[in-house]
């Protein structure tokens, strides 16, 4: 056969910023791993931005095999795609794969079903299931039904009487090293636009089985491990082409798709290669990552050996043991967490806990003392997901919805929307997710409270924003937990409630019954571009934090202070120098975060009676009476050239409006963006109330 062009697409919204912004990795290997095994008249074309699919499919004849990666974040744009290239293409064959696809039969023939453009699905790993199904369509004449009838393994498909033909998954590969790298070839050099972050993986499967996870499948429980050498190669590559495109348009960080990154030894060979380019590259400077849930001493040397680029994880999901017994997850213990959080702190790696509201078993009480217990072992950043019911894991099947009483309401994916032309036609996709807002044990109620709670710990507690005050609390041995409380209960009679109560309304207001209603919704042009323009479908918990952080530090350090203020007089610490040393801390650290977006290039100053600086940075001081000052000193805040950089490139990727500041907030190591201190003999006047801080009520 001389020519049989395949495409494979790894689509993402691009309307609003591109919203899934790494490079196509995975339908990379699908191609490698193809082209290796079988001779092939034309090499297989990969597409991630829909503008480039939609050029090339009315530029020319459509490909012979069009194949599309299912994700939470693009099955509709893909699927939408699929049906008109099959309206106006009948004869092309349409494959999905990838890992939101439902578990039991019965609701993968309804998936299929209301996906009829699709005339094969890869059901698991895809690498050598595609090379199958490619192998059998030439032998075969391009014919789909032909190759329905030999149920192939991992090709799932419904047959010609619209029943389910699922025969089981194909075996995983064992040696990974069987894909040839799709970095080295050369085949994703065009996806090093400067707005794609490069996805490395250097194993894959999971030996946990947590149910609201794919990977928790037992198909997915044995791991496999690309060699060191394929990876530092990769890394290498990757490098040394992130250097040469590096620009203030450029983006420079990177997403490790491995699910327990640091959790085994060869992890620690990575990390040296990372840290050998980040010497001969300046990349990455900061990597997206989940670290591993076991082994925490050797996933700490690997945050160690990347000095920050990192983010240590002690994701718990759940204290709670009825929760934990629900979902089948055993977590490290709460001993070994204080321990891990801890030395994060020491080593000044950010570090963060994930927790998930609305598990089987959650309630407000469960919620809240998971949350205690982590801001209790000292993370920087506690990570509230809710309850996202992912196709493929064992929670989001209707037999645990029904056995946990879950009430299900559907949202919009913040920026997966967008409005496509294509064939003289409009496509309108919008991705839609299925979370859990209560169950049996939590009423929707309380998740609102919940919801509620996780807005003052994103704001009060999240990347340190105030860390000099948490530091004091902990050499008081006052509860950072109940001091978040007092600032919620005290929230309600200032400038910052309508923040709150906005929040609370968007997070009611972006909630479905019916997702029936919802795509019908959807499929209006006028809808999508609300979206779009940020009026509808925003992460609420990032955007509203955002709107406190940018517009209203001046509120939020009078808060911090006045829900301060009880607690030192109830633990018998009250007197008027800590008061003003209070007041003085909270200045400081308001200085160091104040407009940094909106005039990186402005020095601020501000007078103190106290070594603020020492107090915040030396972690061998454990009094502030220790940290007096002989006579008032001048503090310049003021960004580096390198903080400036980052800003820029970030406001430049992501956007400068509150939804792209948002964004960056969730992607960056905030507090590496927080202005520098040193101290100067002078004092400007920016604003003239902020000179004197100690003098503020």
């Amino acid at each position: 056969m001389t020519d049989m062009p395949i495409w494979l697409c790894d689509l993402t919204y691009t309307q609003q910023t591109v919203a899934a912004d790494t490079m196509p990795m995975a339908i990379g290997c699908i191609a490698e791993y193809t082209e290796k095994r079988l001779r092939l008249g034309a090499p297989i074309e990969l597409f991630k931005y829909p503008e480039d699919l939609i050029k090339a499919l009315e530029s020319g004849p459509p490909p012979q095999i069009l194949g599309f990666s299912n994700y939470c974040w693009n099955l509709s744009l893909g699927s939408d795609m699929a049906r008109a290239v099959k309206e106006a293409a009948p004869h092309t064959v349409i494959v999905f794969g990838g890992p939101n696809y439902p578990l039991p039969d019965e609701e993968r023939v309804t998936f299929l079903r209301e996906h009829p453009e699709i005339d094969f699905y890869l059901a698991g790993e895809g690498e050598a299931a595609f090379a199958d199904l490619v192998e059998a369509l030439r032998a075969h004449h391009f014919d789909p039904e032909s190759v329905k009838q030999l149920a192939l393994p991992s090709i799932h498909c419904l047959d010609a009487d619209g029943n389910g033909v699922f025969p089981a998954k194909r075996d995983r590969l064992v040696e990974l090293d069987e894909i040839p790298s799709p970095y080295t070839s050369g085949r994703l050099d065009k996806f090093f636009d400067g707005k794609l972050m490069p996805l490395l993986q250097t194993n894959r499967g999971c030996p946990f089985s947590c149910t609201f996870c794919v990977e928790g499948d037992s198909y997915y429980s044995k791991i496999r491990k690309y060699s060191t050498e394929r990876i530092h190669a990769d890394v290498e590559y990757i490098g040394r082409h992130m250097h040469a495109i590096r620009s203030d348009r450029s983006r420079n960080d990177l997403f490790i798709a491995d699910s327990n990154f640091g959790m085994y030894a060869g992890d620690i060979d990575t990390c040296h290669a990372l840290r050998k380019t980040r010497e001969d590259y300046q990349w990455p400077e900061y990597i997206n990552v989940a670290t591993g849930k076991n082994s925490k001493e050797r996933v700490i040397e690997a945050a160690e050996l990347l000095d920050g680029a990192l983010r240590l994880s002690g994701s718990v999901q759940s204290l709670d043991a009825t929760v934990l017994t629900n979902i089948r997850r055993k977590n490290i213990s709460v001993e070994q967490l204080v321990e891990l959080g801890l030395h994060a702190n020491r080593i000044g790696v950010n570090s963060y806990s994930e927790i998930i509201l609305g598990l089987p078993g959650d309630s407000k009480i469960a919620h809240y003392d998971t949350i205690r217990q982590v801001i209790d072992a000292g993370f920087n950043f506690v990570l509230p997901w809710q309850l996202m019911l992912i196709n493929g894991s064992e929670l989001a099947t209707q037999s645990h919805k029904q056995l946990y009483q879950m009430d299900v309401r559907y949202r919009i994916l913040p920026r997966c929307f967008g409005s496509y032309p294509l064939f003289g036609k409009t496509i309108n996709s919008a991705e839609i997710e299925e979370i859990c807002v209560a169950n049996a044990t939590l009423p929707f109620e309380d998740y609102l409270e919940c919801r509620r709670l996780n807005l003052f710990v994103a704001i009060f507690y999240n990347d340190s924003i105030f860390s000099g005050l948490l530091k004091l609390f902990r050499l008081l041995d006052i509860s950072i937990f109940d001091w978040i409380l007092a600032v919620m209960e005290s929230s309600r009679l200032t400038s910052l409630d309508a923040v709150v109560t906005e929040f609370l309304h968007a997070t009611r207001d972006e909630l479905w019954s019916s997702r029936a209603e919802l795509e019908a919704f959807c499929r209006d042009t006028e809808a999508i571009q609300r979206y779009v323009r940020g009026e509808l479908g925003r992460n609420n918990l990032y955007y509203f934090r955002t709107l406190a952080i940018t517009q209203q530090i001046d509120s939020l350090k009078d808060l911090a202070l006045h829900a301060a203020l009880p607690m030192l007089r109830d633990t018998g610490h009250d007197n008027a120098e800590l008061r003003r040393f209070v007041e003085e801390l909270l200045e400081y650290h308001a200085l160091r975060i104040r407009d940094v977006f909106t005039e990186p290039d402005r020095a601020l100053t501000g007078e103190f009676n106290y070594d603020l600086l020492r107090f915040d940075k030396d972690s061998s001081v454990t009094s502030y009476t220790s940290v007096r000052a002989d006579n008032p000193r001048t503090y310049r805040f003021t960004l580096d050239d390198g903080q400036r950089d980052l800003i820029r490139r970030n406001l430049i990727v992501h956007g400068s409006d509150s939804v792209g500041i948002a964004r960056i907030l969730s992607r960056v190591f905030v507090k590496k963006l927080y202005r520098q201190v040193d101290e100067t003999g002078e004092i400007d006047s920016y604003p003239p109330s902020l000179s004197s801080p100690h003098e503020l009520a």
